[in-house]
């Protein structure tokens, strides 16, 4: 028996805002492109994502070149955000293209859980030397800023005993169960889950 009846009206009501918002894609689409230029059927496509991630707007992102984007339909736009710190060096910089490929050739999984690889290995050995102080030398890796939150707590737990933490008012923390419970920027990521 599934978790959520998705037969009841409120998810159907659900799905219908969602596909009335992804519709407005089409509707916003600029002169000289017809709607069927729109990647797959964005509207039915997006409806069917999963809520819990606020939206800026409705634009699909085909490719990214420095500071720009291109959309689906053909629009370029400067991109402000750039992957909200991700892509620092701007959207398919050759040389990190050239890296990641050069990688992907040689190993794209090495669990750190099973065994060591040679890149984590490599930037240990670059960022040591870079730390203000000789006791920090230690490295925690991780694949989210949830992630890196979540073990921050659970060290500052253990080291100080104490079973809270404070938060500020406004911050966002990320969408997992704990960081979602210290978000207090949006309740877009918690309204609905408890």
């Amino acid at each position: 028996r599934p978790l959520v009846d998705t037969k009841s009206s409120s998810m159907a009501a659900l799905r219908a805002a969602r596909a009335a918002r992804a519709a407005r894609l089409v509707a916003t689409l600029p002169r000289g492109h017809a709607p069927h230029e729109a990647p797959l059927d964005a509207p039915a496509t997006m409806s069917r994502l999963a809520r819990g991630v606020g939206r800026a707007t409705e634009l699909v992102m085909r490719r990214g070149a420095g500071s720009r984007v291109e959309t689906a339909c053909g629009q370029s736009m400067l991109d402000f955000t750039c992957g909200i710190g991700v892509t620092n060096t701007g959207h398919c910089h050759p040389r990190v293209v050239e890296a990641a490929q050069a990688q992907c050739g040689k190993l794209i999984h090495g669990q750190v859980n099973i065994g060591w690889h040679e890149p984590m290995l490599e930037l240990i050995d670059e960022l040591a030397p870079a730390m203000p102080h000789a006791s920090l030398d230690s490295f925690f890796f991780t694949t989210t800023g949830a992630e890196a939150v979540e073990n921050a707590v659970k060290l500052a737990k253990h080291a100080t005993g104490r079973p809270n933490v404070v938060v500020f008012q406004g911050g966002y923390h990320g969408r997992t169960h704990l960081t979602m419970g210290m978000t207090s920027s949006s309740n877009v990521y918690s309204r609905g889950f408890g």
